[in-house]
């Protein structure tokens, strides 16, 4: 019963975080993350997102449609911590550890189009596209999208 909880924890917070990440991503002008190509920044992207770390994922977007979906699943997290801290922290560190694979990259004029794939075990992989762009030298997410 309890692999059973655990396990739906963790693709409940793997849903959530695919929910989130389809609106694209807030930030403006913060501090810059290190980080150095459009895959790294997606990768980047994706675990700070998955390890709670929302002040770094916000550091990586751009649009400010993000900005208000991260804070929501920020609450979400906390909400959920308070019914089972355990559980949540079990599947935030399957997340954020999670394998990270970058199947294909194409430029679009200024911006990329990076297809990975997020592989946190036990079956559960979700197929993304991910735009970024650059911007003062570093490049940001705009978009997350799912794909077939």
């Amino acid at each position: 019963m309890e692999k059973s909880t655990n396990r739906f924890i963790v693709y409940a917070m793997t849903t959530a975080v695919t929910l989130m990440l389809v609106a694209g991503c807030g930030g403006g002008k913060e501090k810059k993350a290190d980080v150095t190509g459009p895959a790294e920044t997606v990768e980047a992207f994706c675990r700070a997102v998955a390890a709670g770390e929302f002040e770094k994922a916000k550091e990586l977007c751009d649009t400010v449609a993000m900005k208000g979906y991260i804070d929501t699943y920020a609450e979400a997290m906390k909400a959920m911590a308070s019914r089972d801290s355990g559980a949540v922290a079990i599947a935030a560190a399957t997340l954020a550890a999670g394998r990270f694979t970058v199947d294909d990259m194409t430029r679009d004029g200024d911006s990329r189009q990076v297809c990975y794939t997020i592989d946190a075990g036990d079956g559960m992989t979700r197929k993304k596209t991910a735009t970024v762009r650059r911007m003062e030298g570093v490049w940001k997410v705009e978009e997350i999208t799912d794909r077939p």
